[in-house]
């Protein structure tokens, strides 16, 4: 199994999981063309991908969904909730026979031996989730967008293989920015972004519950920076006494172009 982050940001979030044979893409955040440009650099061809997986609604995860789903036509799953928001969003219609609606607890098999499983995520978008994706014997998760890390999303994704996880924004410079007050409370409020503290004690938790390759994801483009992230995560997992590159491995996802992947 192979976890690709291709875009991860405020300003638009895909990423590719590659299992058994199969090639998945969590949300289609970016227009199609730059979907298409991302999976040729990885070696994909967007017309082998076999399911399209909707975490919410908000257009930084559904802007290019439309055009890429009408020309390259896959299975597309969500919930209920985000296939009736997405699509007051699209231009022009697509065959929704292939449509799928899941129910966050339920399992589904994309392909013969390809499991994915979604649970519900606080955020202010109607029917957000986040997913994990099994072959059998590995398995990695993609969760983003959360107000806080909930109790079901860590029993959810507790001893995956890999994980994306949000690491939105650095306190201080939220705080002290500029943005206006309202937005500044829904972002820290609980079905805004998680900070990059907050998603420092929670890769502590996936570390000491199996998981050992992560990926911070979602980063803000006014109220954070990859070295910001990396370094505060980082900072707090050294002083629990865990080193990156000998008890996990992390790598901040790229806003603009894919990242290496992560292979397990």
């Amino acid at each position: 199994m192979e976890l690709v982050p291709l875009f991860s940001g405020s300003s638009g979030n895909c990423t590719l999981v590659r299992a058994h044979g199969a090639n998945i893409l969590i949300d289609a955040g970016k227009n199609c063309k730059a979907i298409k440009e991302a999976l040729s650099q990885v070696g994909t061809d967007p017309a082998s991908i076999d399911a399209v997986l909707i975490t919410h609604s908000h257009v930084d995860h559904v802007s290019g969904l439309d055009v890429f789903i009408r020309k390259y036509p896959s299975r597309l799953y969500a919930t209920n909730d985000t296939f009736f928001g997405m699509r007051r969003r699209f231009t022009k219609p697509h065959d929704e026979t292939p449509d799928i609606m899941i129910d966050p607890g339920k399992s589904y098999e994309v392909v013969p031996g390809v499991v994915i499983e979604a649970v519900s995520t606080p955020h202010d978008a109607r029917g957000s989730c986040c997913y994990k994706i099994s072959d059998g014997n590995s398995s990695c998760v993609v969760a983003t967008d959360l107000g806080y890390m909930t109790d079901d999303i860590m029993d959810f994704a507790k001893g995956v293989d890999a994980m994306l996880i949000e690491s939105n924004y650095d306190i201080r410079m939220l705080v002290y920015g500029d943005y206006p007050e309202d937005l500044k409370a829904r972002i820290a409020g609980e079905g805004g972004h998680m900070s990059n503290d907050e998603c420092a004690q929670a890769v502590k938790f996936f570390i000491d519950n199996g998981t050992r390759k992560f990926f911070l994801g979602h980063l803000s483009e006014n109220n954070n920076t990859p070295s910001k992230a990396e370094t505060t995560v980082c900072g707090y997992l050294a002083s629990q006494k865990l080193i990156n590159g000998v008890d996990y491995e992390m790598r901040v996802a790229n806003r603009y172009e894919p990242t290496e992947g992560f292979s397990f």
